[in-house]
């Protein structure tokens, strides 16, 4: 993508990947054009569930466990899933534990940890423990499991500054001597600090180990969306003080193919949290479970020259940052019918709102960019941008009116040298129903000039959302 240079913004950071917590609806922010990459993913997200701990459920065995205290041994009598669990003993002190190697995760991961216990009345409360080799990094506290039947406890802890936690192991309080019996199985670890996912192990129905069976981490690889029967994914954009969510224009909906949907988005509010939702469509009409992330598009920050955006909708990679010459001022024309009483000194005024506001906008623009501006004043819709609390310009969708320019300033300083200005009287969203995607400086155009056939073409993407967004998602 072309870069707009703007000597006064900060260095751009490589934008970062967010994921919904059930890891069907990515984000990545463009930064360089202000817009957001969506892709929607029902197939096979990738790692939606994956399981550090490296024997979770002693099937088998129970190998890459140890006592934390007390004895631990394999138990067919009872168990959560498959055909056995752990059996702890207490032998000493005040509490039994259990402990399940995992891979080892280093310092600042935030870990969420859980397990299914099933614990007598005799003793008081449990923990976890968060350990690296023979030391423990730290301890939490999961309050009291209800006695007699399987409960799942979790929590999350982050490894300290300097450590490698290897360990995490899991501990049930009772008085000393009372010899406390107690099990527990399945044992979750996630590098997330997202609630806790249905439990994996690589026996389970839809899930593989990562290498050796009972002994390496193991991933969920199957969806319970049916993604073969998605036809569409529909994503909504929920702007902060806004009543309802609004429709992504590229997404209401989009194709989603096989279960794989992209949108790009251009007109999110900016130096603002939102929050997308995409909802699969299937072929009848139904809907699948829903999907939420939050991001943040940056905002010009205060200061810097070029602080307003001028999107195009019809044609993206013609927007650009831009300098407001001058002070705009404002005006809303009444809408007022007005009758003359008889007899009173007053006239009827019968009214509705006012209408939005208008003003003449000025911008300055570098030489290099006057053709740009042309054609994006002339490319339809625009949508003017600024930060939050820009009192003087509020984010307005309009078409330019009574254009002039481009007028030389005499100056070609980094600021510019050429004035633009233009009419501005707000118009209403356009519709956004059945509209294509539109991602600045790609498209099925630049993709047949980029490559001599579709086995080329094909060949270069490893999947249909990076083919779609050009290696962004």
């Amino acid at each position: 993508m072309p870069l707009i240079v703007d000597p006064s913004a900060p260095q751009i950071t490589p934008p970062a990947r967010v994921e919904s917590p059930d890891g069907y609806l990515a984000a990545v922010v463009d930064e360089v054009w202000a817009g957001v990459v969506l892709a929607y993913n029902a197939a096979t997200p990738a790692d939606t569930a994956r399981n550090l701990v490296l024997n979770p459920s002693a099937e088998t065995d129970v190998t890459n466990t140890e006592a934390y205290t007390g004895t631990r041994v394999r138990d067919t009598s009872t168990a959560v899933f498959g055909a056995a669990s752990v059996k702890s003993t207490q032998t000493a002190g005040t509490f039994s534990g259990i402990a399940w190697m995992i891979t080892p995760q280093s310092a600042g991961t935030v870990l969420r940890a859980s397990v299914y216990v099933k614990v007598p009345g005799t003793g008081t409360t449990a923990f976890f423990a968060f350990r690296s080799a023979g030391g423990t990094l730290g301890t939490v506290s999961v309050g009291t499991p209800t006695a007699g039947g399987w409960v799942r406890v979790t929590t999350q802890y982050t490894v300290p500054a300097g450590q490698t936690c290897d360990r995490v192991a899991i501990a049930y309080n009772a008085p000393a001597g009372t010899g406390a019996v107690w099990w527990a199985d399945a044992m979750m670890v996630e590098a997330s600090s997202a609630a806790a996912l249905p439990y994996v192990d690589g026996d389970q129905p839809g899930c593989v180990w990562d290498g050796t069976p009972r002994a390496s981490t193991s991933r969920r690889v199957t969806t319970p969306m049916n993604p073969q029967n998605i036809r569409h994914v529909r994503i909504v954009r929920q702007d902060p003080g806004a009543a309802v969510p609004v429709p992504v224009r590229s997404a209401d909906p989009a194709w989603a193919i096989g279960g794989v949907g992209t949108a790009y988005d251009h007109e999110a509010p900016l130096g603002v949290a939102v929050v997308y939702t995409a909802t699969p469509v299937y072929a009848d009409g139904s809907t699948g479970a829903s999907s939420s992330l939050a991001v943040t598009v940056p905002a010009p920050l205060p200061g810097q020259a070029r602080d307003v955006w001028l999107k195009s909708l019809d044609a993206p990679g013609l927007s650009l940052r831009a300098v407001i010459v001058g002070r705009p001022e404002a005006s809303a024309a009444a809408r007022q019918d007005v009758a003359e009483v008889p007899g009173s000194p007053y006239r009827v005024v019968a009214y509705d709102e006012h209408a939005a506001e208008t003003y003449t906008l000025t911008v300055d623009v570098p030489p290099d960019a006057v053709e740009q501006v042309r054609a994006l004043l002339r490319s339809g819709v625009l949508l003017l941008q600024t930060r939050p609390g820009y009192v003087t310009l509020p984010d307005a969708y309009h078409v330019p009116a009574d254009i002039t320019g481009p007028i030389s300033t005499g100056r070609l300083g980094s600021s510019g040298g050429y004035q633009f200005s233009w009419a501005v009287e707000p118009v209403a969203r356009p519709d956004t129903a059945g509209q294509p995607m539109r991602m600045p400086a790609w498209s099925y155009d630049a993709l047949a000039g980029r490559f001599a056939t579709s086995d080329a073409a094909v060949a270069s993407y490893s999947t249909w959302a990076s083919l779609s967004t050009d290696g962004v998602t």
